[in-house]
């Protein structure tokens, strides 16, 4: 099965082309000496994004606050400390000696599959942003609150797990080659958005690479 949070952030596909154009794609970390910069820089796009989505986070409990939600904010607070861990977790990545970074030859296979771990970054940020701005839509409808701060809760948690994945297989690249470890996406079917050519062949140094909807739930009045 295809990676479901890329498959529905492609029903935004404005927002999800805007992130994957900003991925240092596969060519970013063929050179052994640009790809920690290609990885920070695909670190702070995520961040900035996620800070975009705590700021959003915050003024929804300002509105909260002032429109009789007091029962949803230490949810939503909750939701701003898992972002923020997160957020600071991305950022200061810090990967030492990694065995990707550090070999001199990365095979076409490792180069695909951790693009595949940045397409899939990209795509759950497309699904939070989603998230939040339909959040924003509930407490403005008292409608379906609560469902929607947990369905963001899931989706901190499992955005930090694709996160630590990612972080493992740098380290341990041997896990790229692990089906089982690295997200089943298809990038030729993005290939424009990421400037990966059609053809996933990539001159190596080694071979000279919208959110789902939560249950219609009644009008909520906890406050």
């Amino acid at each position: 099965m295809s990676d479901q949070y890329v498959e529905a952030a492609k029903a935004n596909m404005g927002a999800l082309e805007r992130l994957l154009k900003g991925l240092p794609g596969i060519r970013g970390y063929v050179d052994k000496e640009l790809r920690r910069d290609a990885d920070k820089r695909l670190r702070d796009l995520i961040a900035s994004q996620l800070e975009e989505q705590k700021h959003a986070l915050l003024d929804i409990q300002n509105k909260l606050l002032k429109g009789g939600g007091l029962a949803w904010l230490d949810d939503v607070d909750s939701v701003v400390q898992k972002l923020q861990t997160l957020i600071d977790r991305v950022k200061t990545a810090s990967y030492g000696y990694a065995g990707l970074f550090d070999a001199v030859k990365i095979r076409e296979a490792e180069l695909d599959a951790l693009n595949k771990f940045d397409v899939a970054l990209a795509g759950r940020v497309v699904v939070v942003e989603n998230a939040v701005k339909a959040l924003a839509d509930a407490v403005s409808s008292k409608q379906n609150i609560q469902a929607l701060v947990d369905q963001l809760t899931t989706l901190m948690t499992e955005l930090r797990t694709t996160f630590d994945k990612r972080r493992e297989a740098v380290i341990s690249p041997d896990l790229l080659m692990d089906a089982t470890t690295v997200p089943n996406i298809d990038t030729r079917s993005l290939a424009p958005a990421i400037n990966l050519p059609a053809s996933s062949s990539v001159e190596t140094e080694a071979n000279v690479g919208a959110v789902p909807s939560a249950d219609p739930a009644p009008s909520e009045n906890k406050g």
